[in-house]
């Protein structure tokens, strides 16, 4: 796996979160003992309660609180989806099919292209693979210049993201 796929996989994405997320629960766990160290021991040591002091420490500390808190939900929310779409997050871009027309598509049986969304590559026939990456073995189409995944092979997905077109048309991009 090269750089670049790591940094593109919802992969790393889950481990930063997770990442955050424990970070930002140990930061609570910390601000609530140095909170208790406030008001409870220093006032053993003559710390004399005053709203000079302690109104601003209140106003600080809850801001951190929210500042903490908001992230954290919202990164908790994006983890929680991403896992439960099972598909790890999808943040490639979906194809769009170009319509064909009637007679285009009767006279195209030998003559449809397809161009890759990732690289925009025009390709007559997709390679299929075996795709292990969901648990589940399935096979899928390929682009045979980049390697994208384009679709399922056996029909499960659409191919919402190829392009096609009559090869005896101009291609344009």
């Amino acid at each position: 796996m090269t750089i670049g796929n790591l940094v593109r996989s919802s992969t790393l994405v889950k481990v930063a979160l997770v990442l955050w997320l424990v970070s930002a629960g140990l930061v609570m766990f910390m601000l609530g003992q140095i909170d208790s160290i406030v008001h409870h021991d220093l006032y053993d040591y003559g710390l004399q309660f005053s709203l000079d002091w302690a109104s601003p420490y209140w106003g600080s500390l809850r801001m951190i609180y929210v500042f903490l808190a908001v992230p954290s939900i919202v990164g908790g929310a994006v983890l929680t989806l991403s896992i439960l779409k099972g598909r790890g997050g999808g943040y490639y871009p979906k194809p769009v099919v170009k319509p064909i027309s009637a007679k285009t598509q009767a006279s195209a049986e030998n003559h449809l292209l397809a161009s890759c969304p990732n690289c925009k590559k025009v390709f007559s026939k997709p390679l299929t693979m075996l795709d292990f990456t969901h648990g589940k073995t399935r096979l899928v189409n390929v682009c045979p210049y980049c390697s994208y995944v384009l679709g399922s092979a056996n029909g499960e997905e659409e191919l919402n993201n190829v392009g096609l077109v009559d090869r005896e048309e101009e291609v344009t991009h």
